[in-house]
């Protein structure tokens, strides 16, 4: 099942000023996903007896799990600038509206900057070898989701209420409110058009705030899909056990290692057991953790395991994810 819209989130947000001081200096300095070795495929069609398609993509970058996180805080803090923004139109404070759509550019800078690229070049032969047709896109996959826990519920319920507004416009009824919802993404791009829109049109105030209303309604999408609903509540737990770790309340977080253990032993019944084997050793990795919570560095193999977790939700069209592994070392099961 393929559901798009819905949600359950919760976390305290970052300050505004916070993080866009931190977000300025991280696109100063660049990621490191720049410097990294490129990507090379190459793909045919074609006979060549008329004419042969040759597709490149050569991509630059990787994403850690670590900047993946910080991408989807930066987007949700880029969200929360935008309603502000919206709301100070609705009140004729454009000046600073102006201010909040200007940081939230500002984020989506940084996001770029951290999102690995892709240069797709097409070419078309004729069967002399004659080029006769050539194009060269950069392309990023910059869907962004927002993960559980990274996103304070004030940035996503004006969201909900936009959509279901826009939807009672056009006299439809949306899904239950209280499906759990396994992904939230932020389409940069459509986003930062709106933006850009929006200031265009700074002096007509409606017109501008009607532009960032499609951010909400049209620039993020819900989706829900039934077999990844187990990893959400494997998720939720390990979270937990990785606060308790962390505030030594050890029997806590044993009782959340058990409850994500569950939970994955779930999903595998749902995926079936070829697809099943990655998450069989993850249960055997919390299984073994669980008797060494007081050893240094348990709280960050439990983030390590949430990040395998976040690896197997369904991926969208487009959606930012991670491709460099993080070094979490393990503690073996005994």
């Amino acid at each position: 099942m393929n559901t798009r819209f819905s949600l359950t989130h919760g976390c305290a947000a970052c300050s505004a000023a916070t993080l866009v001081a931190v977000a300025l200096a991280l696109f100063a300095v660049r990621s490191s996903a720049s410097e990294s070795t490129p990507n090379v495929s190459t793909s045919v069609y074609g006979s060549g007896k008329q004419f042969q398609t040759t597709v490149e993509r050569r991509s630059q970058g990787d994403l850690s799990a670590e900047d993946l996180h910080q991408a989807s805080l930066l987007a949700s803090q880029f969200l929360t600038h935008a309603n502000q923004a919206m709301e100070e139109l609705a009140d004729m404070h454009t000046d600073a509206a102006r201010t909040d759509i200007e940081k939230a550019q500002s984020l989506a800078k940084v996001v770029h900057g951290l999102l690995p690229t892709t240069v797709v070049t097409t070419t078309v032969k004729d069967a002399q070898g004659k080029e006769i047709y050539r194009d060269e896109q950069q392309v990023q996959d910059d869907q962004i989701p927002i993960f559980t826990g990274d996103v304070a519920t004030e940035v996503v319920e004006p969201i909900i209420e936009a959509k279901q507004d826009y939807a009672a416009l056009k006299g439809v009824k949306l899904a239950d409110a209280k499906i759990i919802h396994t992904a939230v993404l932020v389409d940069l791009n459509y986003a930062e058009r709106k933006l850009k829109r929006a200031v265009e049109l700074m002096a007509k105030p409606q017109e501008a705030s009607t532009e960032l209303a499609l951010i909400q309604s049209d620039g993020v999408h819900f989706y829900a899909h039934q077999e990844d609903n187990p990893l959400v509540e494997a998720q939720q737990a390990l979270r937990l056990a990785e606060r308790m770790v962390r505030e030594k309340k050890f029997e806590g977080a044993k009782a959340n290692l058990v409850t994500a253990k569950l939970q994955l032993e779930a999903y595998r019944a749902l995926v079936g057991p070829d697809a099943g084997m990655a998450v069989a050793d993850l249960e055997k990795d919390i299984q073994g953790l669980s008797g060494e919570l007081q050893t240094p560095g348990a709280a960050d193999q439990i983030r390590g395991m949430w990040d395998k977790v976040t690896g197997w939700f369904k991926r969208e069209s487009g959606q930012a994810h991670q491709t460099a592994t993080n070094s979490v070392p393990t503690i073996s099961s005994r």
